[in-house]
């Protein structure tokens, strides 16, 4: 089913959507605008949605970024979108290191970033 839907959140849909009418069961999906991903983000047709979030026209709840290759391509499509907060100091286990450190300064003041920290590696994307 998967390799048929070429993906595995559309195939879990098609699931819910099967079982919910088989059992009654009540299913509510999170709507797309308050809530994208990254089939938002990888299709040409949502160029002007995702660049709205990168500019902060619009704010969603929440970006997940699926339909991505794999951790270091998503913390590229974040860095370009203006989403990361995280100093690169604690990236890939670094944070564990500091949190060993005992300097008074706490772990979030370390890691976490109030700017975004922008960096661009795709001309295609926003």
């Amino acid at each position: 089913m998967v390799l048929s839907m070429t993906s595995h959140q559309q195939a879990l849909a098609a699931l819910l959507d099967e079982h919910s009418s088989l059992t009654g069961l009540r299913v509510k999906t999170l709507p797309g605008i308050e809530f994208p991903g990254g089939y938002h983000y990888h299709r040409k047709k949502e160029i002007d949605f995702m660049r709205d979030i990168a500019t902060g026209k619009h704010i969603p709840y929440l970006l997940h970024m699926s339909w991505t290759t794999n951790k270091s391509n998503k913390l590229l499509f974040f860095q370009q979108m203006g989403l990361w907060y995280t100093n690169e100091a604690c990236e890939s286990g670094g944070a564990v290191n500091l949190a060993k450190e005992s300097t008074g300064t706490s772990l979030q003041q370390k890691c976490c970033s109030a700017e975004p920290l922008i960096s661009c590696h795709y001309r295609d994307k926003p």
